[in-house]
């Protein structure tokens, strides 16, 4: 499968209005109208010879066109702009309704109709997932809506079996309430050792040209955290929290070939960690709060690919170059105990190759006191496609980072999935980390009976974590494994069964394990 690339302009001197102006003198097509088309899941000519598909196109709402409409942004009148054409693509793929999107143009006596045309995915979904390290299984079950009512909206519920809990979930997110750009969510988690509330509420950026956005966030929780060191608890912690950011931002350019957005942002927390056997003692409270501003700059480029992270499911990877820069203040006024600055730095950059593509990422922050570093971290990651074989993936990927005075349960933690595939449930924790995977993925089979697709990968792992005052612990795996997946779902939701050889230094248990759960995706 070819990589289309769409990409940004080749300089930053595309975000200013010179370029725009430049763009202009070339006098490109004027639309004159424009044409919405929606398919079901299974298109009417699929359905017209098969009972199974007509009965499934038959019990769920087809997404209303309205939610295709209210996406578009180009105009009727305006000049062809390709960058903007590409834009909407995404837009619509990244609401995770639709299995694929394509927008083309079309003449018609002499005028320009640009048509938009999209397939939906299978958007309700009971989700019945198991995850096995060996010796160790957890599972979730659950039943989500990602198009409630065919109106672009999500609702789920579901149950799931963690190595250090349980918990009942319900979710729900509205996109674009009344036809607006305002949105708005609620998760709740019933966890047996707590809960956990979050929130969303706001007009966000929802498009590369949008000139302003307002959102709250917040989250009001309290649950167990325990400490794990080489594979064991070490102590155990009761975490209480309430917090709230706001943050507003205006974009200065904001073209689809990118934007610099300036924005300012306050946060009120109140947060607490008490040792788990003292949680019946009254604990004063600790409020502190924070303001800070931020300079986000972007120059777009994606590559749109299949039979990467799923089967016949069109994928964006994101290859933009940004740089995103905040700086907080958290005076001794606010209820800190010291006067402090956190800086925070995010460089991305990404390129095509030919049949290639490479991402790049790199992360920092810190809290800064007069005295010293009070706590930080850096982490970074890199990952090298290969797409030289029509429904052949070959990935290499890998990342690596630390961490200094983080708060209790923010060390790194990998194992039952996360990290090596084949090592139990916090298996290597601590405050520095690394780790990579090669894994070739070859996707035989998109549809049996129009149901799901089976493909196999082979892999190669390695990597751990460890804390600054000990030795690294380090482990791997090799292996082959069975991928299948449904290339008509809403998400790319992959499944993995494999079969690999562990190893590893300080880990005496080498032996072959079968595991299974989520593919990694990248």
């Amino acid at each position: 499968m070819r990589v289309r690339v769409f990409l940004g302009a080749l300089s930053l001197m595309s975000l200013y209005p010179s370029f725009g102006r430049a763009q202009q003198a070339s006098n490109p097509p004027v639309v004159d109208s424009i044409a919405v088309i929606t398919h079901n899941v299974f298109r009417s000519e699929e359905a017209s010879s098969n009972l199974l598909f007509r009965l499934a196109n038959g019990v769920r709402f087809r997404t209303r066109s309205s939610v295709v409409w209210r996406e578009i942004l180009f105009d009727q009148g305006a000049p062809y702009d390709s960058a903007t054409v590409a834009e909407t693509e995404r837009n619509l793929r990244r609401l995770r309704i639709f299995r694929r999107v394509e927008i083309d143009s079309v003449r018609v006596d002499g005028r320009l109709v640009v048509v938009v045309e999209t397939d939906d995915a299978w958007s309700t979904q009971f989700q019945f997932n198991l995850r096995s390290t060996g010796s160790v299984l957890t599972g979730s079950v659950a039943l989500s809506e990602e198009n409630f009512l065919g109106g672009g909206n999500q609702a789920s519920v579901g149950y799931r079996d963690e190595p250090d809990r349980t918990a009942v979930t319900f979710r729900t997110q509205m996109r674009r309430v009344g036809g607006s750009r305002f949105t708005g969510g609620v998760l709740y988690d019933d966890l047996s050792d707590g809960f956990i509330v979050s929130w969303n509420a706001g007009v966000p950026f929802q498009s590369l040209t949008h000139r302003e956005a307002v959102v709250l966030t917040g989250t009001n929780q309290q649950r167990r955290i325990l400490h794990f060191r080489d594979g064991l608890v070490a102590d155990s912690l009761q975490k209480r929290t309430f917090q709230n950011n706001l943050s507003a931002a205006i974009a200065t350019t904001a073209t689809s070939r990118g934007y610099v957005r300036l924005g300012l942002q306050a946060q009120v927390r109140r947060e607490e960690y008490v040792a788990f056997q003292d949680t019946g003692l009254v604990v004063p409270d600790t409020v502190t709060g924070a303001v800070g501003a931020y300079v986000d700059v972007v120059r777009p480029r994606f590559a749109v690919v299949t039979h990467y992270n799923g089967f016949d499911r069109e994928e964006d990877v994101n290859l933009s170059t940004r740089f995103l820069f905040t700086a907080w203040v958290a005076p001794t006024a606010f209820g800190y105990r010291e006067n402090g600055i956190g800086p925070t730095a995010f460089v991305s950059t990404g390129a095509v190759m030919g049949d290639f593509f490479a991402r790049l990422s790199v992360r920092a922050n810190g809290l800064f006191t007069a005295s010293s570093l009070d706590s930080g971290q850096v982490f970074g990651s890199a990952t090298i496609a290969s797409k030289v074989l029509d429904r052949h993936a070959t990935v290499l990927h890998v990342e690596a980072g630390a961490r200094k005075g983080q708060p209790p349960g923010q060390d790194f933690d990998l194992g039952h999935g996360v990290g090596p595939r084949s090592f139990e449930p916090h298996a290597f924790t601590g405050n520095r980390m690394i780790w990579g995977i090669l894994e070739h993925r070859w996707f035989a089979v998109d549809e049996v009976l129009g149901l799901f697709g089976v493909g196999v990968a082979g892999f190669l792992d390695y990597g751990g974590a460890w804390f600054n005052d000990e030795p690294a612990r380090l482990g791997g795996n090799v292996g082959l494994g069975l991928r299948i997946g449904n290339s008509r779902s809403s998400a790319t939701n992959t499944g993995r069964f494999d079969l690999a050889y562990r190893y590893g230094e300080g880990f005496e248990d080498k032996r072959w394990v079968f595991s299974f759960g989520r593919a990694f995706v990248f």
